[in-house]
């Protein structure tokens, strides 16, 4: 008996398991919801958190391309009211529609950690795709448009392809 008979094949490539469009959604929002309870753990310890992002850039003096790490602050997903710490889920940039709102009352600052981690949980099981999808959905509708999607109301100032290139 050969060594390959000995074993057992399938069909299934890491390549087609995690590249499906739900889970990269999923991904990002996992790693979006790492760096929130990072900065949060670091806001209750008393410290500021700032992130650390590689950037490509163009030395201006030689003219070559070189990696250099720049710090970036976080933008955070909560904020302090009258009713305690609120939570605004965002995804793709945008605001999420999550249960029968916009935000999470969190109450305390201290239950902003456990709630985050209790929303990682629902992202690792699937019950935010559909919010997510509905995030995804519209900015490809903006795209497509030219308009911000769901400010119906607001004075909208698009600018033509015509426009730009008469202005260059």
């Amino acid at each position: 008996m050969g060594v390959l008979q000995s074993l057992k094949f399938s069909d299934i490539s890491k390549k087609s398991e995690n590249t499906t469009p739900v889970m990269v959604m999923r991904r990002k929002m996992l790693v979006a919801l790492d760096e929130q309870i990072e900065a949060a753990t670091s806001e209750a310890a008393g410290h500021h958190y700032i992130r650390s992002v590689e950037k490509t850039v163009k030395n201006a003096e030689t003219g070559v391309s070189e990696r250099r790490t720049v710090e970036r602050t976080l933008r955070k997903m909560w904020w302090r009211s009258a009713e305690g710490v609120m939570l605004e889920l965002r995804f793709a940039n945008r605001v999420m529609t999550v249960g029968a709102g916009n935000s999470i009352v969190i109450g305390p600052a201290e239950n902003l950690v456990p709630v985050l981690e209790q929303v990682k949980q629902a992202v690792s099981n699937g019950e935010l795709d559909a919010a997510m999808q509905a995030v995804a959905d519209s900015r490809k509708r903006a795209r497509k448009s030219g308009k911000p999607v769901g400010d119906a109301g607001l004075p909208v100032a698009t600018v033509t392809k015509a426009a730009t290139k008469a202005a260059k």
